[in-house]
């Protein structure tokens, strides 16, 4: 008898976005929020400065070689500063390190306590702005797209808003992938309570009832019933992607034909919460078809918790993962839907 598995995502009917449903749509490069602001703290400032922006540029690439973060384009159009603007958005990795790099740059034409004041200020405002895109847990963190991508996408390992501060810092230092899939392991308790916490923020009235499922998995997790947590989180992400995403959208956040094309999900395609909240949701919709003979992955799946129940698949530290994707997706919906 052929098993039964989920239908290819490529084959459902990719319709219109239904408009009482969340839509988070496609942004090129990071999203900030609060561009007015800063033109204003970080623009007008640099007016007087006029014939030392052709200085800018040079400076802003050499010392962005030093940092990879990415910033925003920022449309102003003032003579010599557009380019500058674009050699740091690719590379930049720490503002406030740009900061001092920067200083020390301008030191020649910018002698001054007052003009040195001034930068200083210029800088740290765009530092700010910069680490504003951060939920909290990562704010003082502030890891670099590259860094985080290597986690997200290769490894599917959820950042946003959980785990906490601590554990995302020492993922992030681990050696490599087996490392950092034993530590979640090692700190699964901790880790449980940070969902916990996250979820107990989670106030919107249409999340409720899958916040309170969310917190059986927590209960269950912690009484040593392992396998029914992973079971309902599994499930439950599935009915929050559901109900809060249009058709279209869903497909597009889960199609995940890595195996077949090693297409990889793209964090530059989003807003920068929804790329790196979907980018582990998105590994977790690897393709599984047991009719085919896929063999079951031992690493936390949508399809296989369906369709591939076993020890390989079941396990604590899977219920881990799948509690962590469901906190944090709860938690991106309670800060984009309207109310």
């Amino acid at each position: 008898m052929n098993e039964r598995h989920d239908p290819d995502p490529e084959a459902e009917k990719v319709g219109e976005a239904d408009p009482s449903r969340i839509h988070l749509p496609d942004l090129s490069g990071l999203y900030i929020p609060r561009l007015p602001a800063i033109y204003e703290s970080a623009i007008k400032p640099l007016q007087p400065y006029l014939e030392q922006y052709n200085h800018l540029s040079r400076f802003a690439t050499a010392a962005a070689r030093m940092h990879e973060f990415a910033v925003p384009r920022v449309p102003v159009h003032v003579p010599g500063l557009n380019a500058a603007i674009e050699a740091m958005r690719s590379q930049m990795a720490d503002l406030a390190g740009f900061n001092d790099a920067i200083t020390q740059a301008l030191a020649p034409y910018t002698a001054s306590a007052f003009q040195t004041a001034r930068w200083h200020r210029v800088f740290a405002s765009m530092a700010e702005t910069a680490r504003g895109i951060y939920p909290k847990n990562l704010r003082e963190l502030t890891p670099g797209l590259d860094e985080m991508e290597k986690l997200l996408v290769d490894e599917g390992i959820p950042l946003m808003w959980v785990p906490g501060p601590s554990t995302v810092q020492a993922l992030l230092d681990a050696p490599d992938a087996a490392a950092r899939r034993r530590l979640i392991g090692q700190r699964w308790r901790g880790i449980t309570n940070d969902c916990e916490s996250v979820l107990g923020a989670v106030k919107h009235p249409s999340l409720q009832a899958a916040r309170s499922f969310a917190l059986d998995v927590v209960s269950a997790l912690r009484d040593g019933h392992a396998s029914a947590a992973q079971a309902l989180a599994a499930n439950l992400l599935d009915s929050i992607l559901q109900r809060h995403l249009s058709q279209a959208l869903r497909v597009e956040l889960t199609r995940n034909n890595f195996k077949k094309n090693g297409d990889k999900f793209k964090l530059d395609a989003y807003k920068f919460k929804t790329a790196c909240t979907f980018a582990p949701v998105w590994y977790a919709h690897a393709k599984y078809y047991p009719a085919k003979g896929d063999a079951i992955p031992r690493t936390f799946g949508r399809h296989p918790s369906a369709h591939g129940v076993s020890r390989n698949q079941y396990s604590r530290i899977n219920t881990v993962y799948a509690l962590m994707l469901v906190s944090s997706v709860l938690k991106l919906f309670d800060t984009e839907l309207a109310r």
